[in-house]
């Protein structure tokens, strides 16, 4: 199925508006955000982040490691999934899906995450799996990304124990604003990888519009992709549209009410193992899946700002519905459906000294409550799971010295098993001296199973994935210590950072092979199950830079970071789990299904380079470059060598890891309209990612920027 092509009545209104209003009353976040920016000091340090604590502050004032991605590394690059947005995060490695910060996350195809991804700080995940909805997030109007590298449990609940991801919303202007791309594209398969001689391409368009009306903020966005993939079966059709409504009254400027949506339909294809490695492009799974899905998510929400306290209270429903056909060609049933419901209230207020202003002391505090419905002849049935949690967090700052401390309780019951966890954060950050900044976390984490995790039974390809109802809750530690610079000559504006971090886990939740017996085979059902691993630990260093060079109508702009860990299972003999041959049990030990014999654990990267330049004139015409570098996986299941060709052989000629450059430019047309031309990986490295599956070739990018600010 391709999907119909786009609404083009509804593009050109939305892009030719052009109403002009004029507004007396200032919106209080922005004047809120220009008080805490000052441009006379080190402005890479003043950049003003939420997702720290869910509160307004400066990066310079965080006491945990924080990455941002500004507007322009997405614009720039051609982004149609969020996932390009996220893939230049120093420290960060997406895999099938999956992020991972620092190494605290393997590859698990799908199950579960590690690092919560928010959207406008409300989660963004399926209530069931777990996983990211790459292509559902808005990108089009997202204005810019907030990575946090340490636990964010505290603020953020469970599957923030590696990390949170959050996007936030561009602002809605007090003029009409509009932005439409268009864009194609096409995959260079190398000739020996190719299953067809047929040109796999891609096209699409997405933008938004933006207006405000007296009282009310409109915005509308839309993107719509048709892409075959540069994999057998690997195609990717899809729409969505979304909208923004905002209403703030004049005569109580202190409320605002909101509600956005977005709504997705689109099918995708299947793929999990290759036919051989000369043929990595071509799916060997006699069962091709087709993924029909439907995404749907509408979040209302309730500001008020006094003078004194200012309250949130917000609430999002998300419904994921996925008809998977591959019944037809003799697979099972993996249909999977959930609605997910998130309300949060939060209330915050400063108190400030008498005797010294610049002093303050900041309280947040809120109550969350979830629930998850899921519908799944994959996880075996229907399941229902409420979370409930109450959190508090205060922070202290003083002209050198910023403090911050939290808790938070949280209450999960899933068909009616009940586990509950408290977990506590603490952080300082010290000025040293001028435009240096040190910081000193600890936090912990925690992540409860997801559904899939728990429940998921089902085979493809030949590889089986069994259930697991006895898995228990993840914990962390975390401890990080940083300084970072600033950096300001005459034409320059940066910073430095340097931190060594450190990660104790409990019950490590890993998925490992094994034949295990149950209640309707005793002699043992081959296949991956998800078992808790006693104890690992991940130590390393992270460096990072990011920052501007401006000499009159020219500019010199970057990103770059490189990360090192050493992710280690402590106890590799201790036995994990139980499997059964001809009805007798073994332990399974980590050090039983390993593939070499170090205690490095299972796909995970030592190395991780990021690094992104861009050189800029006359505000539009622009060259970048982009590199990514992760080193091979050490330590896979060993049970890939045996059960898929050419595995063992990618994985022990070291063809696992490759050195990935990306070039783009872009030109003005006329005063609307832009041109940008991008070659992905365009050294045509090709290299196996994760077990059995080959990394992208190179492609080319053609977009069109039709930019109308009123």
């Amino acid at each position: 199925m391709e999907i119909a092509k786009p609404f083009k009545c509804f593009f050109l209104i939305a892009c030719f508006c052009n109403t002009k209003i004029a507004f007396s009353q200032q919106n209080q976040l922005q004047r809120l955000v220009d008080s805490l920016r000052d441009d006379s000091e080190f402005e890479f340090l003043e950049q003003v982040v939420i997702s720290n604590n869910k509160d307004l502050s400066k990066i310079k004032e965080s006491t945990v490691g924080v990455s941002v991605i500004k507007p322009y590394l997405i614009q720039n690059r051609v982004t149609t999934n969020a996932r390009t947005a996220f893939e230049q995060v120093p420290g960060l490695v997406v895999n099938d899906d999956q992020i991972n910060i620092r190494n605290g996350s393997g590859w698990s195809y799908g199950a579960g995450s590690r690092v919560m991804v928010t959207l406008d700080e409300m989660p963004m995940l399926s209530g069931d799996v777990g996983s990211v909805p790459f292509s559902f997030l808005p990108v089009e109007i997202v204005d810019g990304v907030e990575v946090i590298k340490s636990a964010g449990s505290v603020l953020y609940g469970s599957s923030a124990l590696n990390g949170v991801v959050n996007l936030s919303s561009e602002p809605i202007s007090y003029r009409g604003k509009g932005k439409m791309n268009v864009l194609a594209g096409f995959y260079d398969i190398p000739d020996q990888y190719k299953y067809t001689q047929k040109r796999r391409s891609f096209y699409g368009i997405n933008g938004q519009y933006t207006e405000r009306i007296k009282q009310h903020s409109l915005g509308a966005n839309w993107n719509q992709l048709n892409d075959d993939g540069y994999k057998y079966s690997g195609q990717d059709y899809r729409v969505r549209m979304g909208w923004r409504y905002g209403f703030q009254p004049n005569r109580l400027p202190q409320l605002r009410i909101k509600i956005n949506g977005n709504i997705q339909k689109g099918e995708s294809g299947n793929f999990l193992v290759w036919e051989s490695a000369e043929q990595g492009y071509l799916n060997n799974d006699t069962v091709l899946g087709k993924n029909l899905l439907r995404r749907f998510n509408v979040d209302p929400s309730i500001t008020w700002n006094g003078k004194k306290w200012q309250h949130k209270l917000q609430h999002r429903f998300f419904r994921v519905k996925n008809d998977i056909d591959s019944l037809a060609s003799g697979g099972e049933n993996q249909d999977n459906s959930s609605d997910f419901y998130y309300s949060e209230l939060r209330s915050s207020r400063s108190f400030k000294s008498i005797k010294k202003p610049q002093n303050y002391l900041r309280f947040t505090g809120g109550i969350v409550t979830t629930y998850t419905l899921s519908q799944s002849p994959l996880f075996q049935g229907d399941h229902k799971a409420f979370n409930h949690a109450a959190y508090t967090q205060l922070k202290y700052k003083t002209k050198k010295w910023v403090i911050e401390g939290g808790a938070r309780y949280e209450y999960f019951d899933l068909d009616g098993v009940v586990r509950s966890k408290p977990v506590i954060r603490a952080g300082l950050n010290r000025q040293l001296g001028s435009g240096t900044f040190a910081r000193l976390s600890y936090g912990e984490g925690f992540r409860f199973p997801s559904m899939a995790e728990l429940f998921t039974k089902t085979t493809s390809a030949g590889v089986s994935v069994l259930p697991n109802p006895n898995l228990q809750p993840e914990f962390s530690r975390n401890i990080e210590l940083g300084v970072k610079q600033g950096i300001k000559t005459k034409n320059i504006q940066a910073y430095f950072d340097a931190s060594l971090f450190y990660m104790n886990i409990d019950n490590l939740m890993e998925y490992t092979f094994g034949v295990y017996s149950s209640q309707t085979n005793p002699f043992g059902d081959a296949g991956f199950k998800s078992l808790n691993v006693s104890n690992a630990q991940i130590s390393g260093f992270e460096i990072e830079s990011a920052g501007q060079w401006k000499h009159k109508n020219k500019s010199l702009r970057w990103l770059a970071g490189y990360t090192y860990s050493l992710p280690v299972v402590t106890n590799p003999n201790d036995t994990i789990g139980f499997g059964s041959v001809l009805g007798n049990p073994y332990p399974i030990t980590f050090a039983s299904t390993r593939s070499n014999e170090s205690n490095f654990m299972k796909y995970r990267n030592r190395h991780v380079v990021r690094g992104d330049v861009e050189f800029q004139i006359k505000d539009k015409v622009f060259f970048g470059v982009s590199y990514r570098y992760q080193s091979a996986f050490e330590n896979i299941d060993v049970q890939f060598f045996d059960a898929i060709p050419g595995v063992e052989k990618q994985f022990k000629e070291g063809k696992n890891s490759g050195h990935i450059f990306d070039i783009r430019a872009g030109v003005p047309v006329n005063e609307l309209l832009d041109l940008t031309i991008q070659i992905k990986n365009i050294t045509n490295t090709i290299y196996m990612g994760r077990p059995a599956d080959l990394s992208p070739p190179r492609s080319v990018h053609i977009q069109f920027t039709y930019d109308l600010d009123m």
